[in-house]
């Protein structure tokens, strides 16, 4: 389940908050934390942290959030933001999650791991039991939305979005329940296209 590289994450670190897409972006965790019932006492991981923007909306609600990414640049602008609940972890999915949690998280991380069915394994076998997933990303989509081939390579894009039917075997598969889908948010890119996301829920039993 390696992520090819951090580079392009790493060098777009400090602007990566004022870019289009993330402000268009910040409206899904209100849209997100309507879907997830949480408890004061949880602890979440989010998967793909980035600069927080699940990570900082849902920490005034739990106990503790573990944000987890391959970018060192882009885990210490979270650190910045001085969240005393927050705790950033820096590694590949593919070496195992640091403990168990109540709900996990993710928004457009999925399509930078290449084994989709062995990253839902690895969330579920990391939930506690009646623990909760909320997973955003895109749409299945023909490979433009993040540009050219040469662009989707240097972003380390494994798959050009998911379709509903086939995300939801896996996570079947996963051992997961419950599982349901909703378009969450209609992301416009510089091509004049509109892409839209999904957020994907679903419970362990």
């Amino acid at each position: 389940m390696t992520i090819p590289s951090t580079t392009h994450f790493d060098t777009a670190a400090r602007d990566w908050d004022q870019r289009p897409t993330s402000l268009q972006l910040a409206a899904i965790p209100e849209r997100l934390l309507a879907q997830l019932p949480l408890q004061a006492s949880d602890h979440v991981l989010d998967f793909g942290a980035g600069t927080g923007l699940l990570s900082t909306a849902i920490a005034p609600h739990v106990t503790q959030v573990t944000a987890l990414d391959m970018s060192a640049a882009m885990l210490q602008v979270l650190d910045e933001k001085g969240f005393a609940n927050i705790t950033t972890r820096q590694q590949d999915i593919s070496a195992g999650l640091p403990g168990q949690y109540h709900a996990i998280v993710s928004c457009m991380a999925m399509h930078h791991v290449a084994d989709t069915a062995a990253l839902l394994h690895t969330f579920a076998a990391a939930l506690h039991s009646g623990g909760r997933i909320a997973l955003v990303d895109l749409y299945q989509e023909d490979g433009s939305f993040h540009g050219d081939a040469a662009a989707n390579a240097a972003k380390g894009v494994q798959h050009f979005g998911f379709a509903p039917d086939s995300m939801r075997a896996l996570a079947e598969q996963a051992g997961l329940v419950d599982i349901a889908f909703g378009e969450i948010l209609r992301l416009q890119q510089h091509n004049g296209r509109a892409y839209p996301l999904f957020l994907m829920t679903g419970r362990k039993p």
